[in-house]
């Protein structure tokens, strides 16, 4: 790996030209922080979400030539010949915080992407950049917060609170279950004195997103009492290797709740988090 504008090795067992993927099932990596583990949660995680959709993975580093890779297949073999190849690229490449993404910005980040997998702990800059992405390209979002260690969970929390991203986040620990056959708990948190109506909207929430996931022999729904939902969620993870949760929704007083509690959660859990966005 001397020779600065190699490509990303082979994603295929078999070999070849990149296999372009059909619209709206390709998975994009794009390598915007210079961490290593940061850059092998972020593959790790995309190649679990291909694996499953038998999707094409891509990864992109913004700034080096030659950083597209295709392929239908995603095997462990290959997964750790591009974890190899990313880490020395992007030792070699500056991180940008988002230069070229964008639609027309030359890497191909359009409507035919299903999935980009953003890294997290960014600051403002990445989580605008989030915003912007999932705007323009229409599909979904999976940053990966928390703490860093993604490697085929046997077990995941997947923490809902109904709108417009519970379906995604459900949809993401689906995908990730599927791949790793790994057990999810359904997790929704209400207050102690919560009224039977909120009762049973929560009950639904949680009862939706195990039909999303349809893996009844591996799936627990699980409503729990609790006056802090962040510290709820955050004091469970600790029995987790991965804990899954809906982005912020819309509005700016549901945002101020909502993603109080998202960034409480992947600052301080004790496992991997994965924050799930719908694409507009």
């Amino acid at each position: 790996m001397t020779d600065g504008s190699r490509s990303p090795p082979e994603m295929g067992a078999s070999g070849g030209s990149p296999t372009a993927g059909a619209p709206g099932t390709e998975v994009v990596v794009p390598l915007l922080a210079a961490e290593e583990p940061v850059l092998v949660d972020q593959i790790r995680v995309g190649a679990a979400l291909a694996r499953e959709r038998d999707a094409p993975l891509r990864v992109v580093a913004p700034g080096a030539p030659g950083v597209g890779a295709r392929r239908r297949e995603v095997t462990s073999g290959a997964e750790a010949s591009l974890l190899e190849w990313a880490v020395e690229r992007r030792a070699r490449t500056p991180a940008r915080a988002g230069g070229g993404l964008l639609p027309g910005g030359g890497f191909g980040v359009d409507g035919g992407v299903d999935t980009l997998v953003l890294p997290g702990d960014g600051g403002g800059l990445r989580r605008r950049l989030l915003d912007r992405l999932a705007l323009r390209t229409g599909c979904d979002v999976v940053t990966v917060n928390g703490r860093h260690g993604f490697d085929r969970p046997p077990s995941m929390l997947l923490a809902v609170a109904g709108g417009p991203h519970s379906a995604v986040a459900a949809e993401t620990a689906r995908r990730i279950a599927a791949d790793c056959d790994a057990w999810v708990d359904v997790l929704h948190v209400l207050p102690p004195d919560a009224p039977s109506g909120r009762r049973e909207r929560a009950r639904a929430v949680v009862e939706a997103a195990c039909r999303r996931i349809d893996r009844p022999a591996t799936t627990s729904p699980w409503l729990l009492e609790a006056g802090d939902v962040a510290d709820a969620i955050v004091e469970q993870s600790r029995y987790y290797e991965l804990t899954v949760v809906g982005a912020p929704t819309k509005g700016r007083l549901r945002q101020l709740v909502f993603g109080s509690t998202e960034r409480s959660v992947a600052a301080n859990a004790r496992s991997v988090v994965l924050s799930a966005r719908a694409g507009e």
